[in-house]
């Protein structure tokens, strides 16, 4: 089977075109099996099939409810060829929200391991092909085998691609929609910004319910290269990740910043000879330059640390790539300059763009910015609108603080929900956490406001120790003791405590909102 290098899948054209030209370079390896470019088109073009044959169309919610595998990618891959949305259902979702998210994006066929699947309830296995079990909402009916050859439909730049949920401010979580046009200007600047290429391999770290997954997946497929599928054990363990990196030859990772963290904890053997990165793109939390990060980097002079900043509901919008000389990082770097299509405002809460320099809410424009929420009218034309200066170009309103520096890059400055008022003083919490970072003694560090009432809201810091202090007691005093000399009184949390690790989201970010609360017990 050859692809159809017409391809109207935007961002599959460069993958088509490496399946074209070398067929049997490896696209995907896992611990289970390796899967050429031949492979994983054919595997797809039957993932697309089945999905025809059981009803769905180009535009029909499809669940995907797949661990990281060489599975997961063959079927992100045949979702796009087919037309069908893709809802990614993480496996380690509770029952109830899979649910929820089912009901709301109009889910009735799930894609899935066999295991997996019969937690869902309500779904009816009614086809397998391997490991791979296609369900569907109601009763079974009979599926004849094999699926019939696949039949590539039209897709336009502005169908939906697919469909992820985050948090909602409300307690309810929010559909986030992304077209074939947003998802294919992110791959194709991804790539033409990257160090690596035809042969170089990426870990796919992110679960499937976390945007970052198309950003490892098609952009390695898009560059001839080979996509590392990692176990759960990996994934949370450094040593262990540092050993898939090394017996892998693992060239790239888009990983949260608490994993680089992590990873610098045990960083002290780590060669370039035997752990070949060049490239850490990390996103969704505020990069601080510790002393552990710093030494880290040194030990790989090839590799370099990209910061990238955007919202679930544009991707990535801009990026930085810190200076190859470790020396001149600073604690907090910038998240740099917009992407290729995309642009940044910096407005005042009218929605008017503020001069350089001063401090505004970031309005994201062009084309990161996606179709909206789904479901949520009113909540999608509040947060989605157009950019201040040109009404024909969408934009989003991130709810993040930043301003233009004299060099013209952007300085990210919180959220608007995360500067927090103790005792009238607007805090940004990062700035205390980069402060305790500092200390020798502190692996971690994290900063919260607990306190429900508005007039009972004060700071506390979680701290995950180097190794474990003869006193803790005494060794937290110190630490706020230092920071009252380093910063204000109202940026010195009231409590510090002493933690073995720090909980994260699915997504692999650290869970602040359990330490606010559960924390405060």
């Amino acid at each position: 089977m050859s692809p159809d290098p017409g391809t109207t899948v935007l961002a599959l054209r460069a993958v088509a075109e490496h399946v074209r030209r070398t067929p049997y370079a490896e696209a995907i390896r896992s611990a289970h099996e390796a899967v050429g470019y031949r492979t994983l088109w054919e595997r797809s073009a039957q993932v697309a099939a089945r999905l025809a044959q059981l009803g769905a169309a180009p535009g029909t919610a499809v669940g995907v409810h797949l661990g990281r595998s060489a599975d997961l990618v063959v079927t992100l891959v045949g979702l796009l060829r087919s037309g069908c949305v893709a809802v990614p259902l993480d496996v380690a979702y509770p029952p109830e929200r899979l649910r929820f998210m089912c009901a709301d994006a109009d889910v009735e066929l799930v894609v899935g391991h066999r295991g997996p699947l019969s937690r869902l309830g309500g779904f009816t296995t009614v086809a397998t092909d391997k490991e791979v079990g296609y369900a569907t909402a109601g009763p079974a009916r009979p599926v004849p085998d094999p699926a019939p050859a696949f039949e590539a439909p039209e897709v336009a730049g502005d169908d939906t691609a697919y469909i992820v949920y985050t948090s909602g401010s409300t307690g309810r979580p929010k559909g986030v929609r992304y077209s074939h046009r947003n998802l294919a200007n992110l791959v194709a600047w991804q790539a033409g910004a990257s160090g690596c290429g035809p042969g170089d391999r990426t870990l796919q770290f992110a679960p499937a319910s976390f945007d970052v997954v198309y950003q490892e997946v098609l952009t390695t497929l898009g560059e001839g290269g080979t996509v590392v599928c990692c176990d759960e054990d990996e994934r949370l363990d450094p040593q262990l990740l540092w050993d898939l990196v090394e017996r892998e030859r693992v060239n790239r990772l888009f990983v949260p910043f608490v994993v680089i963290q992590s990873l610098a904890l045990f960083a002290d053997a780590i060669t370039p000879q035997r752990h070949p990165l060049r490239e850490i793109l990390t996103s969704g939390e505020q990069v601080q330059c510790t002393a552990a990060i710093r030494a880290m980097f040194t030990r790989l002079p090839d590799c370099r640390l990209v910061n990238q900043w955007g919202t679930t509901e544009t991707h990535v919008a801009t990026w930085y790539e810190l200076p190859a000389d470790v020396a001149g990082w600073v604690d907090l770097p910038s998240i740099g300059r917009p992407i290729t299509g995309t642009g940044v405002r910096i407005c005042d809460p009218a929605g008017r763009p503020v001069p350089d320099g001063e401090v505004g809410e970031l309005w994201i424009t062009g084309a990161a910015v996606g179709p909206g929420y789904v479901g949520l009218p009113e909540r999608t034309a509040r947060s989605y609108r157009t950019d201040p200066l040109d009404p024909a170009v969408p934009a989003y309103r991130s709810g993040d603080l930043g301003r233009v520096t004299p060099d013209g890059l952007i300085e990210f400055l919180g959220r608007e929900d995360t500067q927090v008022k103790v005792r009238g003083f607007r805090i940004e919490l990062g700035e205390i956490e980069s402060v305790l970072a500092t200390d020798p003694s502190v692996a971690q560090a994290v900063v919260v406001v607990a306190g429900s009432a508005a007039d009972d809201r004060y700071l506390r810091a979680f701290l995950v120790p180097k190794s474990a202090p003869e006193d803790t007691s005494a060794w937290t005093a110190g630490l706020l003791a230092d920071l009252r000399d380093r910063l204000p009184a109202h940026m010195v949390p009231v409590r510090a405590d002493v933690v073995g690790s720090l909980p994260r989201t699915p997504s692999g970010k650290v869970d602040r909102l359990t330490l606010a609360t559960e924390g405060a017990a």
